[in-house]
């Protein structure tokens, strides 16, 4: 990959407009970039975060619907003070009422840019929306060396899903988060080296787990411009088929040759089969939607562990005991059923989360029904949606009984809780 000019690069960093999100769960998307100022005590630090449109309210405004969230993005020392701090606020708009209910991938993106010098860093993300008053808060580490003090240096990492060259510049895309499962097609990995000008480096990308294993390696030889910098990108193709799911790391290395590393960077991904890493972000919410699989007893159980690693622990030995395929590296109950939870909480959201409504109930129990019919009553135009299961002679009606879309069973065609999900590949 060719190197790119720099003062083009972030020019189109800074103006990028559709930037790549992962698939919108309930958290917020966060990626960070740290590279060199235009002064030798200086580093520019660029934070992105991705807001999905599933976490906030939309109200009904003349011809669409309207969301308001307030967004704070604050830089910390290492010991707590408040270096620096950015506010902004921000009002989408959407005219497909599903989309206004989160069902889609949709996702509001910001960038906010700080100048602050090396140091250690912690910066905290806090999302507000306006109308639901709910909060969001995440927090990303940065340590930023003293390149000065260095004869070879190399900035933050920042995982890049596209690339395209126009009149020749590159637009770049940068990938908003830390699941890269979607990314099963490869990425690319930006960064920039600093070394005396006019120099050569070798540049390598490696992949590796906790235990320093390595699933993925990429070298390529570097030069430094005439101010001791290069912009490079690196290419990686994970093989994701072939290894299990978790956290790893890219490390990015830069030496005098393939045998001397002199400058290292690092940061954490995750790799998750068929479900958002959000299930395993809030472990007591991933708990409690385990209603429509595991009875209100083993709920408890697990809720009642003193602590969160023993609430996890206990998640997972409740899965492997619903693995239909022990032995191998997934676990396809586990990525059925939270797959229909996130489908549930994007096309079915209402008054309250996907999951917890009377579509979301018998969606995640019984999975796609074999057809869906719409019908408006001619009694009092309200509007009915119709499932039919065929292969279990059954169906049921849902009625919307406030016309916002907040449709519920009709007592016609009850559906009891009594009844749990079941693996489809055993049906």
């Amino acid at each position: 990959m060719r190197r790119v000019a720099r003062s083009s690069l972030f020019m189109l960093l800074l103006t990028a407009s559709a930037l790549a999100v992962p698939q919108a769960g309930e958290e917020l998307g966060v990626a960070t970039m740290y590279v060199r100022g235009d002064t030798p005590d200086s580093c520019r630090l660029d934070v992105y975060v991705a807001v999905p449109y599933s976490l906030l309210q939309f109200a009904a405004a003349e011809r669409s619907f309207l969301a308001t969230y307030r967004l704070d993005v604050t830089v910390r020392d290492s010991v707590g003070r408040r270096l620096a701090a950015k506010s902004l606020e921000r009002t989408l708009s959407q005219r497909d009422a599903t989309i206004a209910r989160g069902a889609s991938d949709a996702a509001d993106i910001t960038q906010t840019v700080f100048t602050v010098p090396p140091g250690s860093y912690r910066v905290e993300i806090v999302v507000s929306d306006k109308l639901s008053n709910r909060q969001w808060r995440t927090d990303r580490r940065a340590a930023i060396p003293d390149w000065s003090r260095q004869q070879i240096g190399v900035s933050g990492v920042l995982i890049v899903s596209r690339i395209e060259e126009r009149n020749r510049r590159y637009v770049i895309t940068p990938y908003v988060g830390d699941d890269i499962s979607s990314l099963g097609e490869g990425f690319f990995v930006f960064f920039e080296a600093y070394s005396p000008p006019s120099r050569q480096l070798w540049g390598r990308c490696r992949v590796l787990d906790s235990n320093q294993s390595v699933y993925a390696t990429s070298w390529q030889q570097l030069r430094t411009d005439s101010t001791g910098r290069v912009q490079h990108f690196l290419r990686i193709v994970l093989p994701t088929a072939k290894i299990p799911q978790g956290q790893y790391r890219i490390a990015v290395e830069v030496g005098t040759d393939t045998n001397r590393i002199v400058a290292t960077s690092e940061r954490r991904i995750e790799l998750r089969y068929g479900v958002s890493s959000s299930v395993f972000t809030d472990i007591g919410r991933a708990i409690r939607q385990l209603r429509y699989i595991a009875t209100e007893a083993e709920i408890d159980s697990m809720l009642a562990k003193p602590t969160d690693a023993e609430r996890r622990a206990a998640f997972e030995q409740f899965w492997k005991e619903h693995d239909p395929t022990p032995g191998t590296l997934r676990n396809e109950a586990f990525e059925e059923y939270y797959a229909r939870i996130e489908y549930a909480n994007r096309n079915f959201r209402s008054y309250t989360e996907g999951w917890l409504t009377d579509m979301g109930m018998v969606y995640i129990v019984l999975g796609e029904p074999s057809s869906v019919e719409r019908r408006i009553n001619p009694y009092d135009n309200r509007s009915i949606i119709i499932w039919t299961y065929s292969r279990l002679n059954r169906r049921y009606v849902f009625v919307d009984n406030t016309g916002f879309g907040d449709y519920r069973l009709s007592p016609t065609t009850p559906f009891f809780l009594s009844e749990k999900y079941r693996y489809s590949g055993l049906q």
